[in-house]
């Protein structure tokens, strides 16, 4: 009796096991569909979008200002007639072969009538049910003209450029080369990476606009130092150079002047756990939640010897970003220290999707710290490194960076300049140019073409 009631309660023990994980599955199941489930179903992979598109009239996708980039005639795609606007705009309207994720992938629910809730979008997923109507419409927040001015000024350079509003997160230009047109993807021989979407794939060494973050943190933990820069440095065994003896150097002359011996023995100063905090709480090492696009994680990490700790500090070492989060990090200065949500969606079927604010933003900084940067972000352009961005029409804040590499055991440069304007021109931009040379020379003064393109 004694072993059957042992045998019983196991087996009770047992089912109670299996009944709690088999529970505990279902709950994490349905957990992952309400948060992935978009991001599942908006894949080039899947077969129910493609069978849509050879069903169904699809809608238009418009950018901002109404001018019509993809649309359907029967079931065949048409695109923009300027090649150009085609050019500039194609990562983000995307293609219908399943080649990459542009709009016409992320937002394939609307523009071929897959719409659905969560509950019926599982019941179809689990059923295999296939539902479709007549595709709706979609405006953009992307402005065609000023995508097609941006890739003319890249011409013959490789790279990415974003342009944001940074009150609203709306993203006005997203331009990424090498590029493809949608209308010959299917058949060009196309370069190995022109299929990157490099603004929000592309994942490259920050160099000096890395310094945001690193003098963000001195002003918070209330660093100061002076330093006498004689144009190199031995830190923890490691040299670090200048590109001149800038001589005695405080915080706001050496962010100014991108003083990098400086700011690896900054880099020191604040330490290696203080760094990562703060790059963390700028969006590094985390996952991107957002609803319009992927953007691919961030890098940044830090080892226990100091020569690391000060290249980390310089956006060196194995510092990675993207050219869509370089644009945020500057947003979120000019935002008095807080992120916005990047959006693309604005309208569907010419009704207001698009809610502004900061209700899903992201608190990074202070008003108070995101206030000195600015300022320190002022001095740059006025005087500084990023002097070439500067414009006559309105104030330009700002920070350039050349970030190192290697290719084929050469060293190579990669040239960034992130900036913005006033609020009365809400304006933030990150420029890119793969292995262009030094930010002043290349990406500063596109970047001053752009604003005095927005401003007009």
């Amino acid at each position: 009796m004694k072993n059957e009631q042992k045998f019983r309660n196991n087996m009770r023990f047992s089912m109670g096991f299996f009944v709690t994980l088999f529970i505990v599955l279902m709950v994490y199941m349905g957990y992952s569909v309400i948060k992935n489930g978009a991001a599942w179903y908006a894949t080039p992979y899947n077969p129910r979008i493609a069978n849509a598109r050879q069903n169904i009239n699809g809608g238009t996708i418009y950018d901002r200002n109404g001018v019509a980039l993809a649309w359907s005639v029967g079931t065949t795609r048409k695109y923009h007639e300027n090649k150009s606007i085609r050019r500039a705009c194609s990562h983000v309207v995307g293609d219908i072969y399943g080649k990459t994720i542009g709009a016409e992938t992320t937002f394939a629910k609307y523009l071929y009538g897959l719409e659905e809730d969560v509950a019926t979008l599982l019941e179809q997923i689990l059923s295999g049910e296939e539902t479709g109507g007549q595709g709706q419409d979609i405006t953009l927040t992307i402005d065609a003209a000023l995508s097609e001015y941006i890739y003319k000024k890249m011409e013959g350079r490789r790279g990415s450029v974003v342009v944001l509003n940074y009150k609203t997160g709306e993203i006005l230009a997203s331009v990424s080369i090498l590029t493809f047109d949608p209308i010959t993807v299917k058949t060009d021989e196309l370069e190995d990476s022109a299929l990157v979407d490099r603004a929000t794939m592309g994942r490259y060494p920050p160099g000096s606009i890395m310094k945001i973050v690193t003098v963000s943190a001195a002003i918070e933990q209330g660093l100061d130092p002076t330093y006498t820069c004689t144009g190199s440095d031995i830190i923890g065994g490691q040299p670090v150079t200048c590109t001149k003896a800038h001589g005695e150097q405080n915080l706001e002359e050496a962010f100014a002047n991108s003083c990098n011996t400086y700011f690896a023995n900054l880099s020191i100063k604040l330490g290696g756990s203080t760094l990562k905090k703060q790059a963390e709480k700028f969006g590094f090492n985390k996952n991107f939640d957002y609803s319009d696009f992927t953007l691919y994680r961030s890098n940044f990490e830090v080892s226990s010897e100091e020569g690391d700790i000060a290249w980390a500090g310089i956006g060196q070492y194995n510092d990675l970003i993207t050219p869509m989060h370089a644009a945020l990090m500057a947003a979120t200065i000019a935002n008095d220290g807080v992120m916005p949500e990047p959006r693309l969606l604005k309208r569907v079927d010419g009704s207001e999707v698009f809610h502004w604010g900061l209700d899903k933003s992201t608190k990074v900084l202070s008003q108070e710290t995101a206030t000195a940067v600015k300022q320190m972000m002022g001095k740059v352009v006025q005087s500084g490194t990023g002097t070439s961005a500067a414009i006559s029409k309105s104030t330009v804040y700002g920070k350039t960076g050349t970030a190192e590499y290697m290719e084929n055991g050469e060293i190579k440069n990669h040239s960034w300049f992130v900036g913005f304007l006033g609020e009365e021109h809400p304006y933030a931009v990150a420029v890119l140019f793969e292995g262009a040379g030094y930010g002043s020379a290349h990406a500063a003064p596109v970047a001053a073409d752009i604003f005095e393109y927005l401003i007009g």
